[in-house]
């Protein structure tokens, strides 16, 4: 297997390459004055097992269309197959069409990159996992969760309570696994979205945090609203200190200064999001499962 990293993923292409121990494929990219996106491999790729890192964060559409130009750069080249690797898969909170005439987008991507000839994908800690049910290629969620809470106890957080901050199945999963690696236990919260106004409203409720350092595990902090709530929740029942690990830190709208804001002392994500808190590397992740195979 050989390694090509995307514009938006290039220290995580170098990282993988390590873990792996595979060959990390030389590429040219660089964008015209007028903006259009140039792509060219340095290497010959006939015949070889291509890893394709490019994660999907913002802007997204421009690392969309990266990620489709290298994908049949590669296939047209003859490459013998195409794993992508997008740890952070833009689009994944519209899986359905819930209002009238809506676009549902995550169908449009999984079609767009099955076409563009991936054989492939894995993601890390997708909003819905309904979304790879529109691959016809094998997709794969995989989850940071560990090596979120792993990044804690080494910053010396004890025992800590981890916190999902909702109880869907996907939560809950994350927080358990966390909550294993750590030796402690965990609990959740209730919130509900409204689907016009995207307003979160989080349910107060009685949790054991009294006196304890707090772990809140999340898969996307984009506003920061339903992570602030839970911070406030938290911190009004007697939590000493609160945490926040995220793994898609995309931190929309003046989200980090919000979360400071509700009392919370760090928060830490992934490099699915480049970025002033991307302290967690997703690498050790697909590499462990890539030869785990």
């Amino acid at each position: 297997m050989r390694v090509v990293g995307g514009p938006s993923s290039i220290k995580l292409a170098e990282n993988i390459s390590l873990e792996l121990k595979a060959p990390l494929i030389k590429a040219q990219f660089k964008r015209f004055p007028d903006g259009e996106f140039y792509f060219r491999l340095l290497e010959d790729v006939e015949g070889e097992d291509i890893l394709l890192v490019q994660s999907l964060p913002p802007p997204q559409d421009q690392h969309i269309v990266e990620l489709i130009y290298m994908l049949e750069t590669c296939r047209e080249l003859e490459a013998r197959s195409i794993i992508v690797y997008a740890p952070y898969l833009a689009y994944s909170r519209q899986d359905q069409r819930y209002l009238p005439g809506e676009a549902v987008s995550s169908k449009i991507l999984a079609e767009t990159i099955q076409r563009a000839g991936a054989s492939e994908l894995y993601t890390v800690d997708i909003h819905n996992l309904k979304v790879l049910n529109y691959y016809c290629i094998p997709a794969y969620n995989l989850t940071a969760a560990e090596e979120i809470i792993r990044y804690f106890l080494s910053k010396g957080v004890e025992k800590p309570l981890v916190i999902a901050p909702d109880d869907e199945e996907d939560a809950l999963k994350r927080a358990e696994a966390a909550a294993k690696i750590a030796g402690t236990d965990y609990d959740w919260l209730e919130k509900k979205r409204d689907r016009y106004t995207g307003e979160i409203a989080t349910a107060e409720k009685a949790l054991n945090v009294s006196g304890r350092d707090v772990v809140i595990i999340d898969d996307i902090i984009s506003t920061g609203g339903t992570a602030a709530n839970a911070a406030k929740i938290l911190k009004k029942q007697g939590a000493r200190r609160v945490y926040v690990g995220v793994t898609h830190a995309l931190l929309a709208e003046n989200a980090l200064e919000r979360l400071k804001e509700a009392g919370i002392e760090e928060v830490v994500g992934t490099d699915s999001v480049p970025g002033p808190v991307s302290k967690i590397t997703t690498a050790p992740i697909i590499a462990r499962r890539l030869k785990s195979r």
